[in-house]
């Protein structure tokens, strides 16, 4: 097995305009697995990974094909972190060639791991905490609202002493600010817009997403 450490889940698609459609040509293979359904599909990609993963550790799984490979995109949005931690939270597998792409986040940045980097798994504490936070944004008036069914961005949550850091990353804007653990407070509010690649790319990928 092929394994890549790389930020980004679907290597083979960077800095390409992407779009969707339901006519896409297909080889004889990836229509004998598109014939098994989308989970059984998530299973055999779960499967290419060396630790034993579930998917019900993510919170949004996608499944698309370019009619030549197969893609499987396991994401959590909103990563949380306690202190001195750090876990992977994505994971984007190209089931045909095997080839598995994760990165981990850590908290802090700095954190020296020692061991090896497990894959997120949800407590009933982290979870509560995550609430906590994403309340504390929807009431605040510092920052937009989150609507956590529908969130596609990419949201980390790393827990201090007094305070929670927070930074949301989406297609043109990054922001950070913390949540106040006591009152839940929003202060530290920062915004940056994020420039469009300045290369011209014309390629572009078309593809056909599994349900």
């Amino acid at each position: 097995m092929k394994a890549v450490t790389i930020l980004v889940l679907f290597a083979s698609i960077l800095n390409q305009e992407t779009c969707f459609s339901q006519d896409v040509k297909m080889t004889k293979e990836v229509k004998e697995i598109i014939k098994l359904g989308k989970d059984a599909i998530i299973e055999l990609a779960l499967g290419i990974i060396e630790e034993k993963i579930s998917s019900e550790n993510f919170a949004q799984i996608k499944v698309v094909t370019d009619g030549e490979e197969i893609f499987v995109s396991l994401r959590n949005p909103i990563k949380y972190l306690p202190i001195d931690t750090s876990f992977y939270f994505d994971v984007g597998i190209q089931l045909l060639e095997k080839i598995t792409s994760y990165s981990s986040v850590s908290n802090p940045n700095t954190f020296n791991k020692e061991k090896k980097t497990p894959f997120y798994i949800g407590t009933k504490e982290t979870k509560t905490n995550i609430q906590f936070v994403l309340e504390s944004i929807n009431k605040s008036t510092e920052v937009g609202s989150v609507d956590v069914e529908s969130f596609e961005e990419d949201m980390i949550i790393r827990e201090h002493k007094a305070y929670y850091d927070v930074s949301v990353v989406s297609e043109f804007q990054e922001s950070s600010y913390k949540v106040e653990k006591e009152s839940g407070n929003v202060y530290d509010t920062e915004h940056a817009h994020l420039e469009p690649s300045p290369f011209d790319n014309k390629d572009t990928i078309v593809f056909k997403e599994i349900h």
